[in-house]
Parts: C-alpha cells; sequence; structure tokens
C-alpha cells in the first residue's frame, strides 16, 4: 500500500507573516521566505548530524566492537587504537542478520519510503513529490540506519542524514504555507546542512544537493544560496559539539605537472569500469534477487545482512562505511594515529587485497541496501574508490619508480573520481574530497579524473530518480514554455482579421443554424448593432443548443448562445495569457480587441500561429544572429 501523504501541517500565521516582513526587509532578489528560513533549517540538520553521529558511534563501539570483537582502525578524528578482527564467526553472521531484521521492520511497518539510500527519496520528492517528506520519516529513517550500520551493514551516513535536514525542512515549509517551489528550496537547504555537517564538508554539501538531481551538468541554481546558507549554520553548529578535523589524514601531496595527467587518465579509465559494475551490480541484486525473493519485505534486509556476514567471515572490512580501513590500508596512518613500531603513511594492504575489497565491496553495498536495508551509498563509493586508487597507485609506483609518484594520492583522487562518475556530482565531488582531507594540493587531478569519468560514465547512475535536466524534472513543468511566451506580445503575431464570421445578436437560431453549417469556423464572434463584441460562441455551443430547443428555435437568437463577458486578448496582452485563455474556453482560437475593456473587435488569434511563434523564439534563442549583438 502506498504510503499516505504528508499532512500540510500546522498553521501559525503571525510566524508567516513575520517572515514575509522578513523577507521583504533582508532577503535577496528571488530568495524570498527561503533565505530567512535557512539557517533554522541549517540549526536543526546540525543537531540531527551531531546525533545521528554520536548514536552510530555507540552502536559501532557497544555491538561492534565490545560484541562481535571488530574495532576497525580509527580516521582521522579518532585516537591510537590496535585493530581487531571478530571472535566468534557465528556472530558475524548473526549480528547483520538481526540489524536487517530490526531496520526491516522499522521501515516498512512505518515508512516504506524510507527503504534504500535516501538521497533517492530526496530527488523523488524534489522533481515528484512537491517537496513532501511525511514528518515520520526522518526519524525511522536515521533510526534503521543507525541499527544498519551499527551492526555492520555496509552503508554510509549521507542518505539519513540527508532524509533527516530534509524532512525538517519540508515540515517547516509546510507548518509556513510556503509554496510548493518554496517547499522544495527549504527541504534542500536541509539536506546540504546535514550532509555538510557529518562529512565536515560545507561546501560540499551544499554543491551536492544542488547537483545531484540531474544526470547532466546542470544544477538546481535557485537553491544554492540556501544551501550555503543552511550549511554554514549546520557545520558550525556542529563544532559546537564535535570538533571537526579532517576524516583522512595524508602526507604531504604535490601535483608534478602535464606528464602526470595521463597517469591520472588510467585511474579515471578504471573508475568509469568498476563504477558501471558497481551501478549493475546494486540494482541486479534489487531485481533480480530481491525482489522476486518469495518472502515479507520485512525479512529481506535480514537476508541480506545474513547474505554480508557470510561474506564478511573472510574479509570483515566489508563491514560498516570503512573510512578507517581506507585509511590504514589505502593510505597509510599520520604519525598522531600510528601506533608504536607502525610506519607511518605506508599502506599496510597490498595490490591484491585492495583491488579485492573494491570489488567486493560493490556486492556487500548491493546485499545491504538493495535488500531493503537503510543507508547511504556514499561511503561504500568512497572505499570502493579509495581502495581501488590505492591498488593502482601501488601498481604505477612500482611499474614507474623513477616518477615519484604516492600512492596515497591515487587513494585520494579514486575517492572523487569514483564517486563523481556513478553520482554525476563532479564539483561536488572534487570539493567534497579536499575537506574531508583537508588539502587542496590534489586539486588538478581530481578535477581531471572527476570529469573524464563523469563524461565515460553518462550512461549509468547510482540514482534512479535524477533526470537528466531541469527541462525533463516535473517541478519545472511550463517554466520554460512560460518564460519565452512572455516575451512575445500578441500583436507580434499573425492576427487573423479575414475571413471571419461575425454573428449579429439578433440572428435568429434557425439562420445561424445554417450560417454555421456552411462555415468552416470553429469559432463565431457575437457584436451588436454598432459592430461591438458582446460574445462568443462555438461549434459545442451549437450543438447543446440543438438538443435542448424543442420547437422553441424561432424564440432563440444568436445573442442567447454567446458566452459573456467573452474572454479576450488585447495586442498588449503576452503569449502566456493568450494560452491559459484558450485553455480556459477550451478553444483553439481567441478574439483579439484593441485594448483592456474595449470591445473593438480586431481579429483572432490561433492556436497554430501561438505555436509558431513560440517554435521560432525558441529556434532564435539557440541560433542567435551575431549581426543583431
Amino acid at each position: 500500500m502506498p504510503p499516505e501523504p504528508p499532512s500540510p501541517g500546522p498553521s501559525f500565521p503571525l510566524i508567516s507573516r513575520f517572515l514575509n516582513h522578513l523577507a521583504g526587509r533582508w532577503a535577496t532578489p528571488g530568495s524570498g521566505r527561503v533565505a530567512v528560513c535557512s539557517p533554522l533549517v541549517g540549526l536543526v540538520s546540525g543537531l540531527g548530524a551531531v546525533a545521528f553521529l554520536v548514536l552510530l558511534e555507540w552502536m559501532l563501539r557497544d555491538v561492534l566492537g565490545d560484541v562481535m570483537g571488530l574495532r576497525p582502525p580509527p580516521t582521522g578524528e579518532g585516537e591510537p587504537s590496535p585493530v581487531s578482527y571478530p571472535g566468534a564467526w557465528w556472530l558475524v553472521l548473526l549480528i547483520p542478520a538481526v540489524g536487517g531484521l530490526i531496520s526491516g521492520l522499522l521501515v516498512f511497518t512505518w515508512a516504506p519510503e524510507a527503504e534504500g539510500h535516501g538521497t533517492d527519496a530526496l530527488i523523488r520528492a524534489f522533481h515528484r513529490g512537491g517537496g513532501q517528506i511525511r514528518a515520520r520519516v526522518p526519524l525511522i529513517k536515521g533510526v534503521a540506519s543507525i541499527v544498519t550500520i551499527g551492526t555492520g551493514g555496509s552503508a554510509g551516513s549521507e542518505g539519513p542524514i540527508a532524509q533527516i535536514g530534509a524532512g525538517f525542512g519540508s515540515f517547516l515549509a509546510r507548518a509556513l504555507r510556503l509554496t510548493p517551489d518554496e517547499r522544495r528550496l527549504l527541504m534542500l537547504a536541509g539536506a546540504a546542512g546535514g550532509i555538510g555537517a557529518i562529512f565536515r564538508a560545507p561546501l560540499g554539501g551544499a554543491l551536492f544537493v544542488c547537483e545531484v538531481l540531474y544526470m547532466t551538468a546542470a544544477m538546481e541554481s535557485a537553491a544554492l544560496l540556501p544551501c550555503l546558507s543552511s550549511a554554514i549554520v549546520a557545520y558550525s553548529t556542529f563544532a559546537l559539539f564535535i570538533t571537526p578535523r579532517p576524516i583522512f589524514i595524508v602526507p604531504p601531496l604535490e601535483f608534478h605537472g602535464l606528464l602526470e595527467l595521463p597517469i591520472f587518465a588510467m585511474l579515471a579509465v578504471a573508475c568509469a569500469g568498476l563504477g558501471w559494475l558497481y551501478v549493475r551490480v546494486f540494482y541486479g541484486l534489487r531485481d533480480k534477487v530481491f525482489r522476486p525473493m518469495p518472502l515479507p519485505r520485512q525479512l529481506k534486509p535480514a537476508v541480506g545482512g545474513l547474505m554480508l556476514g557470510a561474506m564478511a567471515v573472510a574479509f570483515p572490512q566489508l563491514m560498516t562505511g570503512g573510512y578507517g580501513w581506507v585509511q590504514w590500508g589505502a593510505i597509510g596512518m599520520p604519525p598522531s594515529l600510528a601506533l608504536p613500531g607502525a610506519s607511518v603513511f605506508s599502506p599496510e594492504m597490498g595490490v591484491s587485497l585492495l583491488l579485492s575489497l573494491a570489488l567486493l565491496k560493490t556486492i556487500a553495498t548491493g546485499l545491504t541496501i538493495s535488500s531493503g536495508g537503510s543507508g547511504g551509498v556514499f561511503g561504500p563509493s568512497i572505499f570502493i574508490g579509495g581502495m581501488l586508487g590505492g591498488a593502482i597507485g601501488q601498481l604505477l609506483n612500482a611499474a614507474l619508480p623513477g616518477q615519484d609518484l604516492n600512492h596515497a594520492a591515487f587513494a585520494l583522487v579514486g575517492m572523487g573520481g569514483f564517486f563523481a562518475g556513478v553520482s554525476k556530482s563532479p564539483l561536488a565531488s572534487i570539493v567534497m574530497v579536499c575537506e574531508m582531507s583537508g588539502s587542496y594540493s590534489l586539486l588538478v587531478p581530481l578535477m581531471l579524473v572527476c570529469g573524464l569519468n563523469v563524461g565515460l560514465s553518462r550512461r549509468w547512475t547510482i540514482y534512479e530518480e535524477q533526470v537528466a535536466s531541469p527541462v525533463d524534472s516535473p517541478a519545472h513543468q511550463g517554466d520554460f514554455v512560460v518564460d519565452v511566451l512572455e516575451r512575445i506580445r500578441v500583436g507580434q503575431v499573425r492576427v487573423r482579421t479575414k475571413g471571419l464570421e461575425v454573428v449579429p445578436e439578433a440572428t435568429p437560431f434557425p439562420q445561424v443554424v445554417r450560417r454555421v453549417a456552411g462555415s468552416t469556423e470553429t469559432l463565431f464572434p457575437v457584436v451588436d448593432d454598432s459592430g461591438r463584441l458582446t460574445g462568443i460562441f462555438g461549434l459545442r455551443d451549437i450543438r447543446l443548443a440543438l438538443l435542448g430547443t424543442d420547437g422553441l428555435g424561432e424564440l432563440v437568437i444568436a445573442d442567447d448562445l454567446a458566452h459573456r463577458p467573452p474572454l479576450t486578448v488585447t495586442i498588449e496582452d503576452d503569449l502566456h495569457t493568450a494560452l491559459k485563455r484558450m485553455t480556459e474556453l477550451n478553444v483553439d482560437e481567441l478574439p483579439v480587441v484593441a485594448a483592456e475593456g474595449s470591445t473593438q473587435l480586431i481579429g483572432l488569434l490561433s492556436r497554430r500561429d501561438l505555436v509558431k511563434a513560440y517554435t521560432s523564439q525558441i529556434e532564435a534563442l539557440r541560433s542567435p544572429d551575431p549581426a543583431a549583438s
């Protein structure tokens, strides 16, 4: 059964009036009430990110660490601690299965739309849902994701935290009775705040939600300022409770110029190939394994967790998001995290293990999320790209000893390049990896690999709800047509003045029928003795009159058939107004008068001529005349 639509929410008229006052005095043009509300949404998103992270770390420590015995390497924000692996193999099977069962019961009982990776739900709510997210969804999504990841599920945090922030933005917009467009933007602002805070990447989070809506290079530019505002406040709120430090610590890295570009281009090709496999495996498991499975939906995440556990018995690194494993195994530990006797910034995994983990992580993520489990795909994508980049870096370093290549540079660039290809968000991927590592030294190779991978992988995406461009989004349906039609005046278009079938208002009904029968017209203006327009009628009106006169036709005149007041346009009206009035009357032609309030008939504007003018204007915009500039 489809989820019930969200309720309109409570009404706060005094707050709405106050916001309108602030919007008129402070907000930038075009941003209005959304700009006023965005900082508040950012505040709640930042607090949500803190709560989510604290609860998730508690689960990872007490369930995976104390019960299962799995203690991954620390990230850049952690403290030196020994790495330990699970003690009992049966716990590795049991705990992810139990986590999947709890998550499945939570999601499919109370909020079925919260299944899977929440970013797709966010994109769908923007394009097709009017920015509506039920109030319970962020809570269910957050708890289910904490349970999924905290019991070892291969998933990330961006999906659930995006829905937590977006859910509050949607709720606030409903409570204040904002328009659907404003609600969409405030929803995106909430998602940007949550992502920017939890990944310590405020600029990257703002860019991500503007960019991830579309498969092409298009962005939701109207959302950029609200998203930046929300991300600033969310990140600052997060910093009050958790000191933000880079998630990954990398050694001093340098880009050595033009000769390195072909080498990094090889990494882009590898990222594109593995990205294709990632998407195929992810949706292949959903469509060919879990959907046909003859089990209730609530139980399928438990099956996915059990299958993940079977893989994790041999490769426990596949569990959870795995940032620590990337730091330890592909980049190497910094001095601040290295244990006594450990080599600093030397990868602890060889090429074969790095490649195995990169490939197996694609399956592990599909088992967790495609089965209906709750979590995001950003974390696993960073894991896959980092492991792939680290492996290629080690291979190239051994094959080209004179090039002074750093394996950590390839791991870092691989993270951004891989995610850019599968998500179609190159700008966000570049910035987020730089913010997460605290280093912009590899900006140029990141730009190359992200851009090249997006070009190579333009036919597939991990986010099914993306559309090609704003033109293809139901959220923008009509925007571009209206914009073009509003530029053209009726006086600039051909208005037919000849061959009109003008009917005097005193014409008897039988004579009207004979005139209509002998005419090719479909719309008939009715005029008085002075030739002034008093009404109009069409063929449907004649048919209805024929059915209802019953011998009283001699008493009916043309004036009785006419619609009053006649819907007309002036030569100064735009074509958008004309098209709206044609739609209201359900006619293909419309009377044109000299001026507003005038009854002097000039002629008829046809829908065909309106469309022709629109097409000509579109062609002119696509191919401007150089001589006219």
